[in-house]
């Protein structure tokens, strides 16, 4: 991953104004010189899930779940993350298999 950290110090991926930010465990942020998709690519493994178009997240950093008006979120270092209507039975099911 010669861009940006190794991908054990990331916790999550999102994109702002049409940058590609990457969140470290440290809680440093990088901006990235690539897109979404792939980041996606070079962090295909069942550690790392796209929970929403902007967000890709670290499935083992994960602190909590809840559901706030109907839309469920994940919390990661404090942030609330959406998690898309499409990706929730696929995220629940991937987090049953990695605890």
């Amino acid at each position: 991953m010669s861009s940006f950290s190794s991908k054990e110090d990331i916790d999550y991926v999102f994109l702002f104004k049409g940058y590609t930010i990457v969140v470290n465990e440290n809680g440093s942020n990088e901006v990235v010189d690539l897109p979404m998709t792939r980041v996606e690519e070079m962090l295909k493994d069942r550690h790392f899930f796209r929970i929403h178009r902007s967000y890709l997240v670290n499935l083992r950093r994960i602190t909590e779940m809840e559901i706030k008006n109907k839309q469920l979120l994940i919390r990661m270092r404090g942030h609330a993350l959406p998690v898309s209507r499409r990706k929730k039975k696929q995220l629940l099911d991937l987090l049953g298999a990695v605890n």
